[in-house]
């Protein structure tokens, strides 16, 4: 049996991603605004299965996901190998447009 040890933002970005999730797949339009979500992020969080939550957070590692990015659908749908030197390449951006 093998472990995975996650960082604090890396389990952070997880259960984030599972409640979201879970959220959307109950009352959506209450989870997207408790989270700050558009419906483009929405829809593409609502489709992941948990096997592919695990593989973003791994492959994006320290980089915080939340608040939303304005990237975050580019980040989660980018392949897994790219998806953490874009998070670091790119400044994260809120929904609002602060940093």
């Amino acid at each position: 049996m093998s472990h995975v040890t996650l960082t604090d933002i890396e389990w952070i970005n997880l259960n984030m991603l599972a409640v979201i999730r879970a959220g959307l797949q109950h009352d959506p339009a209450s989870t997207c605004c408790r989270y700050g979500l558009d419906k483009t992020q929405a829809i593409y969080l609502q489709d992941l299965s948990l096997d592919e939550l695990w593989s973003l957070v791994i492959h994006i590692g320290d980089t915080t996901l939340f608040p939303p990015r304005t990237d975050l659908v580019a980040l989660l749908s980018a392949p897994r190998a790219l998806a953490g030197p874009m998070a670091l390449v790119h400044p994260a951006t809120r929904m609002d447009g602060r940093k």
